[in-house]
């Protein structure tokens, strides 16, 4: 009976590995997408993935593996810059992470590890940073100093530079004369982290001069309510608020 497991195990693993592929590039956030598919069906992924800066040198952004269509083993996340640190590096299995998740600065610090097996933030550099919060205590805000503020996996400096790219990637802003678009904000997106870990009461200072734009940041702040860590005074959890200035000033 084993003996007749084994060679089924065998004969699945052998069937994975050989399933034929074909070559693929697509344009992503950060780069160039390169990766393969089945011939099967022309769109799942299976094999190496990998991400490459637009502009020379041609870093390598992002790398992993997919097996039918998940992502497997060893993911890594890069920086844009030279030399190319490590932004983030943890493990999928069937497509779910799992193990401790690492993130890092762009001067290569670590500044978060996140247990998926425990689900529970077990470094934060964020933690002290002795300023004072808005939490909202038995239905009154007071003004205390947390042992650890509300955060996001990851890190806010990250979720925030995300929030960048997706406001000028999606927002509509004013075409000059010239043809070239302006962009220019001067405003401040706030919201609490409950201590159920999702976000309420968000309130963006431009929703009444520009409502497409509040539009495009509150979707994105729905399609990413999960991921986030309530604020903790000693090992008590809060309801806090997270102050974001959203400041973009460019044309192109």
């Amino acid at each position: 009976m084993n003996k007749n497991i084994l060679i089924l195990i065998l004969l699945i693993t052998t069937s994975t590995f050989s399933q034929k592929t074909t070559k693929k590039k697509e344009n992503a956030v950060y780069g160039k997408a390169k990766f393969r598919v089945l011939k099967s069906d022309g769109t799942t992924r299976h094999g190496e993935y990998k991400i490459t800066s637009y502009t020379p040198p041609f870093r390598n952004l992002m790398k992993g593996n997919y097996e039918n269509g998940k992502k497997e083993g060893l993911w890594i996340e890069l920086f844009d810059k030279s030399g190319s640190p490590t932004r983030i590096s943890g493990l999928y299995k069937s497509g779910n992470k799992i193990g401790e998740w690492k993130y890092f600065d762009s001067d290569g610090e670590l500044t978060q590890v996140f247990d998926f097996d425990k689900m529970d933030l077990t470094t934060n550099s964020e933690c002290g940073d002795n300023k004072d919060y808005e939490v909202k205590v038995e239905g009154h805000i007071e003004t205390k100093k947390l042992t650890c503020p509300p955060t996001r996996i990851g890190g806010l400096k990250i979720f925030t530079k995300d929030l960048y790219r997706e406001i000028t990637k999606k927002s509509p802003f004013e075409i000059n004369s010239s043809g070239r678009t302006n962009i220019s904000i001067n405003e401040t997106l706030s919201f609490y982290i409950n201590t159920d870990n999702n976000i309420e009461e968000i309130e963006y200072t431009g929703i009444e001069t520009n409502e497409e734009l509040a539009e495009v940041i509150t979707n994105y702040l729905s399609e990413n309510n999960e991921g986030w860590i309530s604020g903790k005074i000693d090992n008590d959890k809060v309801n806090a608020k997270i102050i974001i200035p959203i400041r973009i000033r460019m044309m192109f």
